[in-house]
């Protein structure tokens, strides 16, 4: 018997390749987007990369989950004193997805990341979770009941543990509730290594591992344990420039795993070259969301300043845009 049970198949889960959002093979689902806004009639106004200088409204209409969302995040505000660090946020994060989170300095991303983890408790707002509502009250209701894993900047790891002791920290297997089951630790830890294609051994100690190893091992326990988002706060910091290109391979792979990923960073080339879509928050504020298409790194400085958002930010180009992406379309994060 077990006190942990970490997922059994590694593959990629049955809904992630067809979930409600992409059923269908004619046509994009209507009305569906991340930061959804405006009428999916506007689909048909013109390719989804052309702009026309209109500024879209970027919350989802009313207070209800969007059909087919992982995670619907609804009128969400974090005060601290008189500061509104996050202020009205709505948004929506669908299976199988990189969303590129940006903003200045003080923009709300962290403070938005760590209300998602249950670190800080929202002021106001609601959650829901599959369609269903949920609190997040604490970091373990948010591991436990919406399936999310953070992967910190400054990584919580223990540098003197192995490898699987510390993919297992916290959530260890036991055998009859006080026996730790060492072997299967291992055996479960390597099998989640070896998906990962890396060449880290289950027995290595974390401290002699490389910043972009000591990643991939944060990274192996979300798969372990099954988490469905996955929040990166400037996950490419810790590590060498050489490493980055490995480690944005990773959040690719872990998109063909049916993950859904969270991405804040401040290397907007990173954005770029891994998001579907970028959610831009200003002062708190989500600006707008826009999908990657034909984006330049200008074009996210322009945005996190306020500037004006292009058209495909309206929901019905951002669903037609999303859908050509997950059905042979171009764009930077396909």
């Amino acid at each position: 018997m077990s006190t942990a049970e970490p997922s059994q198949a590694l593959g990629p889960p049955a809904s992630s390749v067809a979930g409600p959002r992409h059923q269908g093979a004619d046509g994009p689902p209507a009305g569906s987007s991340v930061g959804q806004a405006g009428n999916s009639a506007a689909a048909d106004s013109g390719p989804p990369g052309e702009r026309t200088g209109q500024r879209a409204s970027p919350e989802p209409s009313g207070p209800e989950p969007s059909p087919g969302a992982l995670l619907s995040v609804r009128g969400v505000s974090k005060h601290f004193g008189p500061v509104k660090a996050v202020d009205n946020v709505s948004l929506d994060f669908y299976p199988q997805e990189v969303i590129g989170l940006i903003g200045d300095n003080g923009a709300g991303k962290s403070t938005l990341l760590s209300v998602l983890t249950g670190y800080h408790r929202a002021d106001e707002g609601s959650f829901f979770y599959k369609g269903k509502p949920v609190s997040i009250t604490s970091p373990r209701e948010s591991r436990n009941k919406l399936r999310i894993e953070m992967i910190y900047q400054q990584l919580q790891l223990a540098r003197d543990l192995t490898v699987w002791e510390n993919m297992f920290l916290g959530e260890e297997l036991r055998i009859f509730g006080f026996v730790s089951d060492r072997r299967s630790m291992r055996r479960r830890a390597g099998e989640v290594l070896e998906r990962l294609n890396s060449k880290i051994r289950p027995g290595d100690i974390l401290g002699n591992l490389s910043g972009g190893e000591q990643q991939i091992v944060a990274i192996g326990r979300a798969i372990l344990f099954d988490r469905d988002i996955i929040l990166m706060d400037e996950p490419t910091a810790a590590i060498s420039a050489a490493k980055v290109e490995d480690f944005l391979q990773l959040v690719r792979d872990l998109r063909a795993l049916g993950k859904t990923v969270i991405l804040v960073s401040h290397r907007l080339e990173d954005i770029l070259a891994v998001a579907d879509a970028v959610a831009v928050l200003v002062l708190g504020k989500l600006h707008c969301v826009v999908p990657n298409q034909d984006l330049t790194v200008s074009d996210l400085v322009h945005l996190m300043f306020g500037g004006q958002a292009p058209a495909t930010a309206s929901g019905g180009n951002l669903a037609q845009a999303r859908w050509q992406l997950r059905h042979g379309g171009t764009g930077g994060g396909a």
